[in-house]
């Protein structure tokens, strides 16, 4: 008893919109059906009976003929090694005797200042940054000079 109400109020749904479609159907689609498919006069120049219609599209729709161009990749030319000159390994603590100069790469930067590869945290100060000694360092790019 419980399916009965609402496939009834579908059929009236369905009905109502079939309804409808018939009392609102455009009659000028029809007469736009019975006009002839448009072709030119004979010399080309106008339309040989107007009004017409357009053609129907052909199926399956034909391609449009694009020459295929394939280039061949030009050959890339390999790059050759250049051998780097050997170094002296460096000391691994900071030399007591001379003020060092080494460039320290930075790791990350925020707006008071940068912390460098070397686990250091460097402070901006005016144009420069300062070291945990107090020694001023310049910073270019992604380096620390002190």
């Amino acid at each position: 008893m419980s399916l009965i109400k609402p496939a009834v109020l579908t059929a009236a749904f369905l009905l109502g919109m079939l309804v409808c479609e018939v009392a609102w159907a455009d009659p000028a689609s029809d007469e736009y059906a019975k006009l002839p498919v448009c072709t030119l006069n004979a010399d080309g120049t106008k339309l040989a009976v107007e009004p017409c219609r357009t053609a129907p599209a052909q199926k399956p729709m034909p391609r449009r003929p694009v020459p295929q161009t394939i280039e061949r990749m030009p050959q890339a030319q390999r790059v050759q090694s250049l051998a780097m000159p050997a170094v002296s390994p460096s000391p691994s603590g900071p030399s007591s005797t001379a003020p060092s100069r080494a460039v320290v790469p930075t790791t990350s930067c925020d707006a008071a200042g940068c912390f460098g590869a070397n686990g250091v945290r460097y402070n901006n100060v005016g144009k420069g940054v300062m070291g945990p000694s107090g020694k001023a360092c310049t910073r270019a790019g992604g380096a620390i000079q002190c």
